[in-house]
């Protein structure tokens, strides 16, 4: 059995207060939200990471790109494949990944937006609405068993996180 994590970049492991920069001038990646996401794929066993973000565009070269490796490599991450849809249609290229790798039996989606995630219910259960990951919340009123699994990692180690700070 194989678990997935469709992971969104903007609105998970980046927010508007974010101030770090990519090479080429965005908004970057916070080193604190990756290291919970690490922490949360690491308690649950393992999972495929699956980029859904604008950032799947980016060319495997670009130093944007090595930048977002980079930064999921320094926690022990790293993305075993990317949609192909165009961002107004996230669900649905989750749907055709989905559909193209049967070995996935299990997954989450972390994303900031519902996009279409609200037409396939398989999705919309499985969705954690995100204002960075530590403040994800279950998109569904019936969310699926692994999604209330992922979400309690996620409080416990940004609950950690924060006593770790304050220390």
């Amino acid at each position: 059995m194989r678990f997935a994590v469709f992971l969104d970049i903007d609105g998970v492991l980046n927010t508007r207060t974010t101030v770090e920069s990519t090479p080429e001038g965005h908004t970057g990646i916070d080193d604190a939200r990756v290291d919970i996401l690490a922490k949360v794929i690491k308690k649950y066993g393992s999972a495929d990471i699956v980029l859904t973000s604008d950032w799947k565009d980016l060319r495997p070269g670009s130093d944007d790109f090595s930048y977002l490796v980079s930064k999921l490599e320094k926690q022990g991450l790293k993305l075993a494949g990317k949609t192909t849809d165009h961002w107004h249609d996230r669900g649905e290229g989750i749907r055709n990944y989905l559909e193209l790798h049967p070995e996935i039996e299990d997954f989450v989606i972390l994303d900031d937006n519902k996009f279409d995630f609200q037409d396939y219910q398989e999705l919309w259960e499985r969705l954690l609405i995100t204002y960075g990951i530590e403040r994800a919340r279950f998109a569904s009123q019936t969310p699926q068993v692994e999604t209330i699994i992922f979400l309690d990692y996620i409080k416990a180690f940004s609950a950690h996180q924060r006593t770790v700070r304050s220390v």
